[in-house]
């Protein structure tokens, strides 16, 4: 049999799969509606994500304004599909997944291009716009309801989407049917799931971080403002659980990284990557974004949620001190063994480690230690200034605090040490169990010592100290004595206070309020000096406060120098602060005079060039008799200027920066967008 040969020079033809074929038909206007099942034949194929992306990237802004009408009429009958899938029982079939990862290319593509997305999606007029934003927003709903976690995955990307497509949220056409439409139901359904918690949670999360931000001109009129009324129920638990799997992950993975660089110090891997120029590992960071917006918004919008916030997923470590007597007078004034020094984690450690009691704040602390030691780039700022807040938020609330200083509720923390030039990088672990208040001291005293800089983080240190004080005025009101190392402290105040005399210069320059951190660093110190019967723990710290001062003595000199140089100036409001600061320096500079010549007569009579610390705590505990300390008001110094920190403005920039984030992690080119279990959509739930 002869066969026919095709003619020398012409080109061989390329196949085309039938969904390329119907893409070209669509965009270019080709009548498809004459062929009846050509739109049933389209959501079933297996959609080319990259070729139909391509080509709608190909046309440029004037064409797709022009082609307006067939996407919306695309759009119309993506709607349909996924509205006749859920009434005939299939919306977690192959044709539903197919519609929505067609709806995620649309949002993403006209949003790049400021195309008006509403337009295409809900129409032109007033009257469609309800109509289709009715529709568009109970069949989204119904699809979240579905079986398949994959088409439910899929449908919250559709939901971030949209909820991403302005940075500003007020000026988002599509929230105000979310509003009017309320998915918050459907979200508590969702946490209270532990199957479908860990499938979607994350995303639920993210909405209701960002949802309740959305301005409507009553309260009530956003209904994820439920939120704050919540009881401390199974709902409140399951957001919770949410976000200390995100925080724990993070902090897991990172600390692994540690341990890794420990395992490397050996000299012989140092000489193979010198020989080798291998270069130097580094340490990633990943930053749940979504997960400290929605904390943050629970605890500032939710009175109940601090209660999930310190229970959720906790195994409470009950290890009570000896106590003489019984009953709560008893424990509260009682003296507890003063907690050790936190010891650094080794790689041997780590491998015999046993899961320890936890619950979301050790998760939280733990994360935040991470991201307070990187706030040289951009976006670990964002996260450490986001993570005092939150300590700002809780530290306001009573029962929280005293939650931190309870002797029976002791937990282990881990916490970061970034790398200096004295140790490298490593993991540092409470010895024993203890309260929580220590863990967010050992945090704060790191942070404080470790980012002296020039490009001074002062808006940060400034919610460190109002944290630290609203910890020590608690302490102090009633009488409780934390097991708590406080040199540690101690030290890295005196060593911030020497810190801003030397860079006085510079330091005004770049920020107006510089007496007033001055000012708040001394006052902490005044209120150990003025109410340290009531609050140090352990016998002989009273003598360690005083001894630290003494040793600084030329500092604290130098430090009230500067003072009296700035009460003289021209300026009223730099001369004003510059005597306040004068005024908290009264009760250190009373404990230099008092004990300096003390100490130099029995350095004299003992003909002594050099002293040792005990010989001068000797000296300090024989002569208290006569040390005079003044009163010094403190709250105006901390909490009148708490209310201008600025959160609604800086949360509003975050916010910003978590939309930012979904646009980038739900692109359609990102690899992991659609990384589903495609083969569990073809089959259809009877």
């Amino acid at each position: 049999m002869i066969q026919a040969q095709r003619p020398s020079g012409l080109p061989k033809p390329q196949l085309r799969e039938k969904i390329v074929q119907m893409y070209d038909d669509l965009l270019c206007a080709k009548n498809v509606e004459q062929h009846v099942h050509f739109w049933d034949e389209f959501f079933v194929l297996k959609p080319k994500v990259l070729y139909f992306t391509k080509q709608l990237d190909s046309y440029s802004e004037t064409d797709l304004n022009q082609k307006k009408l067939i996407l919306h009429k695309f759009s119309q009958k993506i709607v349909e599909r996924l509205e006749s899938d859920c009434l005939d029982g299939h919306s977690s079939g192959s044709s539903s997944y197919h519609a929505l990862i067609y709806l995620c290319i649309l949002i993403e593509i006209l949003s790049k291009r400021n195309i008006d997305v509403s337009e295409i999606l809900l129409g032109h007029t007033q009257t469609s716009r309800e109509i289709q934003g009715k529709i568009f927003s109970e069949t989204l709903r119904a699809t979240i309801r579905g079986t398949n976690d994959t088409v439910v995955k899929l449908a919250f990307r559709v939901l971030l989407k949209l909820v991403a497509l302005n940075d500003n949220i007020n000026h988002n056409p599509f929230l105000p049917y979310l509003m009017h439409y309320s998915f918050f139901e459907d979200f508590m359904r969702i946490v209270t799931d532990p199957r479908k918690r860990k499938v979607v949670g994350y995303d639920v999360i993210t909405l209701l971080g960002i949802l309740p931000h959305f301005f409507t001109a009553e309260p009530e009129a956003n209904p994820y403002m439920q939120l704050s009324v919540l009881d401390p129920a199974i709902e409140l638990m399951g957001i919770a659980a949410v976000i200390g799997e995100s925080f724990r992950n993070c902090t897991t993975a990172f600390f692994q990284q540690v341990i890794a660089l420990q395992k490397d110090r050996s000299w012989m891997t140092w000489i193979a990557k010198t020989v080798t120029r291998t270069p130097a590992a580094s340490l990633n960071v990943v930053l749940e974004d979504a997960a400290l917006l929605g904390l943050c918004t629970g605890l500032k919008i939710g009175r109940n949620f601090v209660h999930a916030f310190s229970h959720a997923q906790s195994e409470i470590l009950v290890d009570p001190p000896q106590t003489n007597g019984t009953g709560h007078e008893n424990e509260k004034n009682q003296i507890p063994e003063t907690a050790s020094e936190p010891a650094v984690v080794t790689p041997l450690d780590q491998a015999n480690t046993v899961n320890e009691p936890s619950n979301l704040f050790v998760e939280f602390l733990q994360y935040s230690s991470i991201v307070l030691q990187h706030i040289r780039q951009d976006k670990p700022f964002l996260h450490a200034k986001m993570s005092l807040v939150i300590l700002c938020t809780i530290t306001e609330d009573h029962y929280t605090t005293q939650f931190m200083h309870d002797f029976n509720i002791n937990y282990r923390v881990q916490f970061f040490r970034a790398a200096s030039r004295y140790h490298p990088c490593q993991i540092l672990k409470s010895s024993k169990p203890e309260p929580l208040a220590c863990a967010v001291l050992n945090l704060l005293s790191e942070f404080i010592m470790t980012h002296m800089m020039l490009n001074f983080p002062h808006d940060l240190y400034f919610r460190c100290l109002l944290i630290v004080y609203r910890l020590m005025d608690y302490q102090k009101r009633t009488r409780f004595r934390l097991p708590y190392q406080w040199r540690t402290l101690w030290g890295s105040l005196l060593s911030l206070l020497k810190f801003l005399e030397a860079n006085e210069s510079h330091l005004m320059e770049q920020m107006s309020n510089f007496f007033l951190l001055c000012t708040q660093v001394v006052n902490i110190l005044n209120i150990f000096l003025i109410g340290g019967d009531a609050i140090l723990s352990q016998v002989g710290s009273y003598d360690d406060l005083c001894y630290e001062i003494v040793r600084n003595s030329s500092m604290v000199n130098n430090a009230f120098a500067m003072g009296l140089r700035y009460s003289a100036v021209q300026s009223a409001s730099t001369q004003a602060a510059a005597r306040k600061y004068l005024s908290a320096m009264t009760n250190l500079r009373s404990v230099i005079n008092h004990f300096t010549p003390k100490i130099e007569a029995f350095s004299a009579e003992y003909q002594k060039v050099t002293m040792e610390r005990e010989e001068i705590l000797g000296v300090i505990k024989k002569n208290y008799d006569s040390l005079s300390l003044r009163l010094v008001d403190m709250t105006e110094c901390f909490e009148k200027h708490a209310n201008g920190t600025g959160d609604k403005e800086f949360i509003e920039k975050y916010i910003a920066h978590v939309l930012l984030e979904i646009r980038n992690s739900c692109s359609v080119t990102n690899e992991n967008c659609f990384n589903f279990s495609y083969d569990e959509c073809h089959v259809l739930k009877e």
